[in-house]
């Protein structure tokens, strides 16, 4: 996986979790099985923001009435399809998801994501598969491994003359995920990711739930580079606040840390259930 791959599937891994948009709130618990989301989100350097959107089908209802309401489909083990759009600076990107559980047990992950960039010069296409499969050491505790496959292909037009270039990657992981929320919606959820290959990436994160509306997450990860590339240190934390079990809104920031290159993130993100 070289340097310009993985913040390929950085960017993509992270166009594939957009959230947001507001509707009418009702204050009464729900049983709900669609998700509508929409996001923004401000790029460091970029002259243009990016704007997306995303729809969940839960093939089951998730229920407001215990647990966490952001991790609720988790710890209630729904299985769902999503798919979304997103554009940033004129890239058109296109992606899809879907998670199945297996009773209590076993979980298939799957989550796809496509962009497209046309100018007068080039044409770039890239894409991204995530396939993870998680197995469930108690209700607690979640253990998985998988791959990412990335593909990405440029056309090129240069003094007349016409180049095509394409370069294909597979990196397994290896993932751990473990919480101590319960019933009354507080606690602990931790994460962890290692992607292995010439560039690895290390990546985990800890969110505390003060109730079941109210969390607040802080996250790390570390790109160890190859010969003749810094290595990449960034950290982030997140604020995610559910005015009930289906409407929320979140903010985040992320950034490079131990490096002179300005690459902050921040977004705005909100979410509907119904």
């Amino acid at each position: 996986m070289n340097i310009k791959s993985n913040k390929l599937s950085t960017t993509l891994t992270a166009l594939s979790l957009i959230t947001a948009s507001a509707f009418t709130v009702s204050a009464s618990h729900a049983a709900t099985q669609n998700e509508v989301q929409v996001t923004a989100v401000d790029f460091e350097g970029l002259d243009d923001n990016l704007y997306g959107a995303r729809y969940v089908r839960y093939l089951d209802e998730v229920s407001g009435n215990s647990g966490a309401y952001l991790i609720n489909p988790y710890l209630q083990r729904v299985s769902s399809l999503s798919g979304g759009y997103a554009n940033l600076d004129g890239i058109d990107v296109f992606n899809l998801g879907s998670t199945f559980y297996l009773d209590d047990t076993w979980m298939i992950a799957v989550e796809g994501a496509h962009s497209k960039f046309d100018d007068e010069f080039s044409e770039e296409d890239y894409t991204n598969i995530d396939f993870k499969v998680g197995f469930n050491l108690s209700r607690q505790w979640q253990i998985g491994a998988g791959v990412i496959y990335q593909r990405a292909t440029y056309d090129f037009n240069a003094g007349g003359q016409s180049y095509s270039e394409s370069e294909n990657e597979t990196s397994p992981l290896v993932f751990t995920r473990y919480t101590t929320v319960g019933n009354g919606g507080t606690g602990w959820d931790f994460t962890a990711q290692y992607i292995a290959d010439d560039v690895d990436v290390l990546s985990g994160s800890a969110r505390y739930f003060f109730s079941p509306g109210l969390s607040v997450q802080g996250s790390y990860s570390y790109t160890n580079a190859p010969d003749g590339f810094d290595n990449v240190k960034a950290a982030g934390v997140s604020l995610d606040y559910w005015v009930n079990e289906q409407f929320s809104v979140s903010a985040s920031y992320e950034t490079d840390i131990d490096s002179d290159v300005d690459s902050d993130v921040a977004s705005l993100t909100a979410s509907y259930r119904f």
